[in-house]
C-alpha cells in the first residue's frame, strides 16, 4: 500500500514538472536560442540572415563565423522550429500558437541566370548574437567556457495574431 501510494505521488510529481516546463516553453516560444558554438579563434560576423527556398517553402537564419588568421568565412545554416517561406505572399514567417509573424519580405530580382531572391528583414524578428560562459564540469574540476550564442525573436504583431 505504502509503495502504491509512493508511485502515485511520484507519478504526479513528474506530471507537474512536465507541465511546468511545457508552459515555461509556450510562454517563451517566440525567444530561442538557435546557434552556439565554442567562442575559439573566430570574430562573429555582423551576417546573420533570412534565407529561403522557394521551391519547398523552407527559411532559415544563416551564421557567418570569420576566422581572422586564415582569413576564412565558416557559413551555418540555422533552421528555426516555427519559420517558413509562404511562397504567395513572398514572405519568410514565424508561426506560434496564437501568433504569425513576418520577419522578412521576398522580392524576384533579375533575369534568367541572374534571376535571384532578396529577402529583406521587416524588423519584426530580432537576430541577435552574445557571448555566454557555461561551466563544464569534468569530474575534478569546473572550467567556464565561454560561447558564441545567436538567439531569435519574434515579436507579435497585434494584426496578424489569430
Amino acid at each position: 500500500m505504502k509503495s502504491s501510494l509512493s508511485a502515485v505521488a511520484l507519478g504526479l510529481g513528474v506530471a507537474l514538472g512536465l507541465s511546468t516546463s511545457l508552459t515555461q516553453v509556450q510562454a517563451n516560444q517566440s525567444e530561442q536560442r538557435i546557434f552556439k558554438a565554442p567562442a575559439s579563434g573566430f570574430q562573429p560576423s555582423e551576417s546573420k540572415r533570412f534565407a529561403i527556398n522557394p521551391e519547398l517553402g523552407r527559411a532559415w537564419v544563416e551564421v557567418d563565423l570569420f576566422y581572422p588568421t586564415s582569413e576564412m568565412t565558416e557559413h551555418h545554416r540555422v533552421p528555426v522550429p516555427g519559420l517558413r517561406y509562404d511562397s504567395e505572399r513572398a514572405e519568410v514567417v514565424f508561426e506560434a500558437p496564437q501568433q504569425r509573424v513576418v520577419c522578412a519580405t521576398v522580392e524576384e530580382r533579375g533575369w534568367w541566370l541572374f534571376k535571384h531572391h532578396k529577402v529583406q528583414p521587416t524588423g519584426d524578428c530580432e537576430l541577435t548574437h552574445q557571448y555566454v560562459e557555461h561551466p563544464k564540469d569534468d569530474g575534478f574540476t569546473v572550467d567556464h567556457i565561454e560561447h558564441f550564442e545567436v538567439h531569435f525573436k519574434a515579436a507579435p504583431d497585434d494584426k496578424e495574431q489569430g
